[in-house]
């Protein structure tokens, strides 16, 4: 039941400016951020509503994108409910799902309008120099839990899928400025028309200038951004038949952060300031063709160049991807297919880090797919099976079958369930590299004292080697959601239990014997040669396919929309990580974990012209070694007229100047503290 409009008056005091005139503004609909029966296209790899989508997907709305006041992607990707979204300074973050999120995290797929933004070397995303204008995004989708079927390896904790708008719907000129407490200048500015009467396009550029943190752990902050790009996109639609698009972008940042490695004679990590510099380039093509009422085929191309020139770490990769996809209806039976080819170019050679025993430079991956979604009884109960088979040059053939079933039994009611089996197949560091880390104290490595203080006390260079023999990890999930929709109340709810072996473990492997010289040489008093002996000696750690994980946890999200001008959103996750090591190894980033949220968002417009919206989270996690946050990030929207419009932001309020992530186990991270941030931004759209 709604509450009347007359209860919520006291609200109006919120603004002073209350009494303006009214205005038309059709993305200030509030009725659209209650839209259940949204189209997404991640899920299925075709257009289907999000209620009838048998996974638990959540859809960021372009409305709640321009009123949330966010200035990037990972700033918006903090209003999605159970997403891990953790800030390690005012440039870097750690983003996952249904796992333990890294500054690199692997297993979770990253793309933008369906290109990959995977990278082979760290199986990471640079979410600090990933640039996509907030303001041209129609929507992002975001798949908690497996993609395998459809996206290939890397998906299995989930999906985020950027769809940015058909330039037809940009047309005319759009410019932004954002300004705050720690950022300088942030504008966009964007010009769109059309190209005769077969197509349009838009063109845009960005430039920011963001100041650095106040409070590092153990270094001054250094987090200073600079960042500058430019991008095109074109679509055409020659025919009824045909449709065509094109996009580019590049984007050049420098940034300044603190690091931590081993970079002299003490074998010792060191904290130390460097700088980023890294020039990220992206071009798509998409031809699309509806070949009957009933049948589509697309064909995508795509290129993606990152140079990257951090301390330390030079990176140059590339890759190429080509895709092929039909789907077509026949009677109760929708089919897809599709083809797929990846062509990577890795170089890291000029990087002190990291030494590449193999001298992998390029890596290719090719496969294909086939779903089939059958109507057992119409209206009522659906079937989805489908399997991907992937070969790569690391591993071979992988297999990721998937099996899902969709049942109504009631209208506004949905059932869902799902078993599917995912591969996250080995990162070249975990394949190909030597990784030097921490050094290891001799009376850790030999457990116990020689009792020679000088021997005890040394660092041993230590290597963290990967090797050819490390296998895929598995993941099989068995998930089971439920989703029902009302009239001004939905509820989506989501459980999961997932298994996996093969996990990326750490092994000690070193012979102590090796010891026996230096300590020799020290008992005999002959020090110069005792400390020679121990610069002769290392420790090795080996990357090993030994560890398993159980992974339970479930997500509910509720909304409620008491007026026609106010919606509301609540939601709760738990995720609950075990791990299962044979005696002797240790787990790589993550580690027996319990991840819990609370998050509570809140849409309110007065009179079309004044809008606040609010996102609150608690975040209870054990695996960032961090205390429990708090965090609420506010806007207030007020559209001056037809064509301008302002916002003032408060970000990160309520908590203090905090820590969101300190896991040490990630070797080159160094994070800071995290304030509040209050931004001012003026718009104008004409």
């Amino acid at each position: 039941m709604k509450i009347s409009h007359q209860s919520l008056w006291p609200l109006l005091f919120l603004s002073p400016l209350v009494i303006a005139d009214p205005f038309e503004d059709a993305e200030l609909d509030l009725s659209a951020l209650m839209e259940m029966d949204v189209q997404v296209t991640s899920a299925m790899k075709r257009a289907q509503s999000a209620f009838d989508t048998a996974s638990s997907i959540y859809v960021l709305s372009k409305e709640q994108i321009n009123r949330s006041g966010a200035n990037s992607v990972p700033e918006a990707l903090k209003m999605v409910p159970g997403l891990i979204v953790r800030q390690l300074d005012n440039n870097q973050w750690a983003i996952s799902s249904r796992g333990v999120a890294s500054r690199f995290s692997s297993k979770l797929l990253v793309m933008v309008d369906g290109q990959s933004l995977y990278t082979p070397k760290f199986a990471a995303v640079y979410w600090e120099t990933l640039n996509v204008p907030l303001y041209d995004i129609e929507r992002i989708e975001v798949i908690r839990g497996q993609g395998g079927l459809l996206w290939g390896t890397n998906a299995n904790n989930g999906v985020i899928n950027i769809i940015t708008k058909n330039s037809i719907d940009t047309r005319g000129a759009y410019a932004n400025a954002t300004t705050g407490n720690q950022i300088n200048i942030d504008a966009n500015a964007r010009y769109g028309g059309d190209l005769s009467n077969k197509g349009s396009y838009r063109i845009y550029g960005h430039v920011k200038d963001a100041n650095e943190s106040k409070k590092g752990i153990s270094l001054t902050p250094s987090d200073t951004a600079k960042q500058h790009s430019l991008g095109l996109r074109a679509d055409f639609t020659p025919s009824d038949e045909w449709s065509a698009l094109i996009q580019g972008d590049v984007t050049h940042s420098n940034l300044g952060q603190n690091y931590r490695g081993v970079i002299d004679e003490t074998n010792r990590n060191v904290s130390f300031s460097g700088d980023l510099s890294r020039t990220d380039s992206r071009v798509m093509a998409r031809l699309e063709n509806r070949i009957s009422p009933d049948a589509n085929q697309m064909l995508q191309v795509s290129w993606l160049k990152q140079s990257g020139n951090q301390t330390y770490i030079k990176e140059n990769f590339e890759s190429i991807d080509i895709d092929y996809q039909m789907n077509f209806l026949y009677d109760s039976l929708q089919l897809d297919w599709g083809l797929n080819y990846r062509y990577n170019k890795i170089s890291f050679e000029e990087s002190v880090f990291l030494d590449s025993n193999k001298d992998l430079d390029n890596l290719q991956q090719y496969g294909g797919l086939i779903q089939a979604q059958y109507n057992v009884i119409p209206n009522y109960l659906d079937l989805v099976v489908g399997t991907r088979l992937d070969h790569n040059d690391l591993t071979g053939w992988e297999n990721q079958p998937s099996a899902r079933v969709i049942y109504k039994p009631q209208e506004r009611h949905l059932i869902w369930g799902a078993i599917s089996r995912s591969v996250r197949t080995p990162t070249l560091i975990e394949f190909n590299d030597d990784y030097k880390v921490n050094g290891t104290v001799v009376e850790e490595a030999l457990g116990g004292s020689t009792g020679i203080k000088a021997i005890d006390e040394y660092a041993i260079a230590t290597y963290l080697n990967g090797n050819d023999k490390v296998e895929s990890e598995n993941y099989v999930s068995y998930e089971l959601g439920y989703r029902f929709e009302g009239n001004n109340t939905s509820l989506d709810l989501s459980a999961f239990h997932t298994d996996a072996d093969n996990i990326a473990a750490i092994r000690f492997n070193t012979d102590p014997n090796q010891f026996l010289p230096a300590i020799r040489s020290f008992q005999l008093g002959q020090f110069e040669q005792a400390a020679f002996a121990l610069t002769q000696t290392r420790v090795d750690l080996d990357i090993v396919s030994q560890g398993e994980t159980t992974t339970n946890g479930f997500d509910i999200v509720a909304t409620w929309q008491p007026l026609n001008n106010l919606s509301t959103e609540l939601g709760y996750s738990y995720t609950k990580i075990d791990y299962d090591l044979p005696e002797g190894a240790t787990p790589t980033i993550g580690f027996d974990s319990t991840n819990r949220q609370v998050f509570g968002k809140v849409n309110y417009t007065l009179f079309n012209k004044h809008n606040i919206f609010a996102t609150l989270r608690v975040e209870n996690s054990d695996a960032y070694n961090t205390d429990r946050y708090t965090t609420m990030d506010i806007t207030w929207n007020y559209q001056i007229n037809q064509i301008w419009s302002t916002a003032l932001s408060g970000k990160n309020l309520f908590a203090g100047s905090h820590i969101e992530y300190n896991n040490t186990r990630e070797t080159y991270t160094l994070p800071n503290y995290i304030d509040e941030c209050i931004t001012f931004s003026i718009k104008a759209s004409f």
